[in-house]
Parts: structure tokens; C-alpha cells; sequence
């Protein structure tokens, strides 16, 4: 495997984690403490192009499986889609000061569906590139952790350096009009070197079916370590969405904390999550993918209750601790769905015997994503505007009720722990045939090695 793809491959990861990260964390604030939107009706948007956004992920899927250009199969994709998401990017945080009322209303929506549309456009066939590179099983772990690497550099321009900038630009309309053009400038770029950089195998022709969703859905059925995925997915992911989307607030209206705590959590959060991943790779070989992903949704759900530890007022460096704890099991969480995602390509193929269904997966693994972020989003948007929080105008700031403070912290660490514990049931079904199992090189001698590389639990019976 090539050094250029290799480096392709994290700044394409780079790119969408930049797009979805600054969007998840600051839009839904910007719209409601910038703007002036009622939360409500901002949760209702974003919920609505999520929607939509998972709608068209599928048919993202179908139509770059049966695409053939002389650049390949997904390639030509990825230019396209990163140029698009960055002119979204500029345009969800540059909402024009002559747009008043429904204007604002309506042009903050037609961003988020150009934004959606852009996001599936680049991310779908980025993720089914990763099964075509390699086969080998230490490579492959090798390549998504440079997608680790890649999405943690990302979410240090999103999540860390955005706040720093906003807390130096101010946190009003324009800050994040300029800190939304510098995340641009970046996307596009990171767009065009990932479409130079990657090397596309195993492109072929387009498959002869047509297009349907019935072949997403036969796709899906047939493949039971995919199911067992997806269930995971969807419930660690509502647990992350609305977490994520609690944070800001939680900082802002409960800790009292300005942006640079914000910043310096997500700070420390990025680079343990990029020091961690020879660790996850290391216990991914010795105890098998699934069960190194288990090991990191665990501690991913202790870590979400720890939040309720945070002491009001004096936040540091309580948050940083806890942002490298967080940074440690969200990088087990990714290494593990990315790698464990590729197997169960590898066993759609096995089962259907020819190629194109990895676009399909892909699809269905992205359209997951967004579901669950609409859903999370939504729950904590509601929840807030039930419970009476007040929206304010360029950043100022309302002192919020009991109500709001109490469902803030349900939102943040409550509910989201319940449910991370819960997609961890998800796993113990996983299960992959002998021949679909990834072959893993010994690390102990074999009278000793208890491992099970298909994915059964260690030292579990096997029924």
C-alpha cells in the first residue's frame, strides 16, 4: 500500500470530520444564541435535513456503485462532493444581516439541504474506496487508523481551534462567519488532495443490475454481521448526537465556562484519540476487532457519566481530563466500526459474489449517521424548548431556569450513558462465517492464543 494513499485516505477522513464536526457542535448554538431562532424550530431544521439527508444516502450508494469514469469508480466523487460541502459550509454560518424573520428561516434551511446533500455526496464513496485498497488484515487496521488520524485532525479544526478563534473573533455572527470560512478553505482543499492522492482498485465495470432500493435492502438482510453493526451504530450514535449537542450548551449555561474550555476539551480530546489508536490496533490483533470495539463503547459510556464530576464554575482542568478520556474511546469507537465495516463487506461479497455492494453498505453505514444525529438533535432541541429555555440575539447570554439546567443534564450524560450501555448489547451477536473471518497474524503462541478473530467474546462459549 502507497504512502499517497495512505495520506489520501486520512485527509479525506479529515475533510468530513471537519464538515460534520464544526456543523454538529456550533450550528444548532449559532442558530439559536446568534440568530435568535426559537430552539425548537432550529432543532426542527436540522432534524429535517438530517432526514432528508439519510434519505438520499442509499441512493448515494447505488448510484457510485454503478458509476465508471476514467478516474474511478468513486473517485470523481470525492472533488465533486468536498467542493460542494465547502461553499455549504460558508454559507450555514453567513446568513446575510438583510434576511429578517422567515428570510433567515428560510435560507438557514436551504443551507442545511445544500450541506446534506454535499456531506453524503463525498462521504458515501470515500467510505466504500476503503474496502478496494487492501486485503490484508494489518494493513487495513493500518489504513483506518490514518482515517483516525485524519478525523481527529478534523475535529481539532472543528471542535478545538473553531472555539479558540470564536473566543478571539467574537462569538457573534461574524466570528463565525470568518471561522466558517477558514473550515471552508480547508474542506476544499482537503477535497481535491484526497481525489489526487488515492489510488482506486478493484473500480471495474458498473454492475449490470439496476438501480433499486431492493438491492440496499437484500444487501442488509443477508448479512447479519452488518445488522449487529448497524444496531450498535444506531444506538451508540444517538448516545454521541445528543451528547454532542448538549455540550455547548452545558459549558455555556451550566458550567458558566467560555469557549477556550470548550476548545481546550476538544483539544485534548484530539490527541489522545490519535495517540490511542496503536493501542486499539495492538488489542484489536490480540482479542479480535468486535471485541476491541466493545472494550472502547464501555469505556466511552463511563466516560459520558463522569460529566456529572464536573465542578460548576471551576470547570479546569476537570474538562480536559475528561476530554482525553473521551478522545481515547471515541478513537477505539471509529477504529472499530471502520475495520469491522470492511469485514462485513468482505462478507456481502463472499455471499453475493460480485462487486458494487460496498457502495450499498457504505450507504446504509452513513444513512445511520444521520438518522441517529436527527434523532439526538431533535430529543435535545425538544427537550429544551418543553422545559423553557430562552433563545437570545449575537451571542447574548440568558440566565436559564432550574428546568432548563436539570434537562441539560440529562441530555448530557443521563440519557446518553444509558444508551451506549445498551449498544454494547448489540455486539454479542456479532458473528462472522469462518471464511469471511479476517486472518490474524499470532501475537501469542498458539497453545496459549484464546482469541477469536471472527468476533466471538474472549472466552466466550460459542453457541
Amino acid at each position: 500500500m502507497k504512502s499517497r494513499t495512505l495520506i489520501g485516505w486520512g485527509i479525506g477522513s479529515f475533510t468530513s470530520a471537519s464538515l460534520v464536526g464544526a456543523v454538529g457542535l456550533l450550528h444548532l448554538r449559532f442558530m439559536t444564541d446568534s440568530l435568535g431562532i426559537a430552539i425548537s424550530l432550529a432543532g426542527l431544521l436540522v432534524v429535517v435535513s438530517k432526514i432528508y439527508d439519510a434519505a438520499i444516502d442509499p441512493v448515494m450508494g447505488l448510484i457510485s456503485s454503478h458509476t465508471h469514469t476514467p478516474f474511478g469508480r468513486y473517485r470523481p466523487f470525492l472533488a465533486a462532493g468536498g467542493l460542494l460541502s465547502a461553499l455549504s459550509m460558508a454559507l450555514l454560518f453567513n446568513v446575510p444581516r438583510s434576511l429578517h424573520g422567515s428570510g433567515v428561516i428560510v435560507f438557514t434551511g436551504l443551507s442545511l439541504l445544500l450541506f446534506s446533500t454535499a456531506y453524503t455526496m463525498f462521504r458515501i464513496p470515500y467510505l466504500a474506496i476503503g474496502r478496494s485498497i487492501t486485503q490484508d488484515f494489518n494493513e487495513r487496521s493500518r489504513l483506518m487508523a490514518f482515517s483516525v488520524y485524519g478525523s481527529s485532525l478534523g475535529g481539532l479544526a472543528a471542535t478545538a481551534a473553531a472555539p479558540f478563534l470564536l473566543a478571539h473573533m467574537g462569538s457573534d455572527r461574524e466570528g463565525h462567519g470568518l471561522v466558517a470560512l477558514i473550515l471552508a478553505s480547508l474542506i476544499a482543499l482537503g477535497a481535491i488532495a484526497s481525489f489526487l492522492l488515492i489510488e482506486e482498485k478493484d473500480g471495474g465495470l458498473p454492475e449490470k443490475h439496476g438501480l433499486s432500493p431492493r438491492l440496499a435492502w437484500e444487501a442488509v438482510r443477508a448479512n447479519q454481521p452488518f445488522r449487529c453493526l448497524m444496531g450498535f451504530k444506531i444506538t451508540m450514535f444517538a448516545a454521541l448526537a445528543t451528547h454532542m449537542a448538549a455540550i455547548p450548551y452545558y459549558t455555556r449555561h451550566v458550567l458558566h465556562a467560555p469557549d477556550t474550555s470548550l476548545g481546550g476539551y476538544f483539544l485534548s480530546q484530539t490527541i489522545a484519540m490519535m495517540v490511542s489508536q496503536a493501542i486499539w490496533m495492538r488489542l484489536a490483533r490480540r482479542v479480535g476487532r468486535r471485541n476491541g470495539l466493545l472494550v472502547a463503547a464501555i469505556m466511552q459510556a463511563v466516560v459520558m457519566m463522569a460529566w456529572c464530576l464536573v465542578p460548576v464554575g471551576q470547570p479546569q482542568p476537570w474538562m480536559q481530563m475528561l476530554g482525553a478520556l473521551a478522545g481515547v474511546s471515541s478513537g477505539g469507537i471509529f477504529l472499530g466500526l471502520y475495520t469491522v465495516l470492511t469485514d462485513t463487506m468482505d462478507h456481502a461479497r463472499q455471499l453475493s459474489g460480485d462487486r458494487g455492494r460496498e457502495g450499498i453498505l457504505a450507504g446504509v453505514f452513513v444513512m445511520t449517521e444521520k438518522a441517529t444525529a436527527a434523532f439526538g438533535t431533535f430529543l435535545f432541541s425538544t427537550t429544551l424548548g418543553l422545559v423553557g429555555f430562552t433563545s437570545a440575539k449575537d451571542a447574548g447570554i440568558q440566565a436559564q431556569p432550574a428546568g432548563v439546567v436539570m434537562a441539560i443534564n440529562v441530555t448530557l450524560w443521563i440519557l446518553p450513558c444509558l444508551t451506549a450501555t445498551v449498544a454494547c448489547l448489540f455486539l454479542r451477536a456479532y458473528r462472522l462465517a469462518p471464511s469471511a473471518a479476517p486472518v490474524v497474524p499470532p501475537v501469542v503462541p498458539p497453545v496459549a492464543q484464546r482469541d477469536d478473530p471472527a468476533g466471538g467474546l474472549l472466552g466466550a462459549k460459542k453457541i
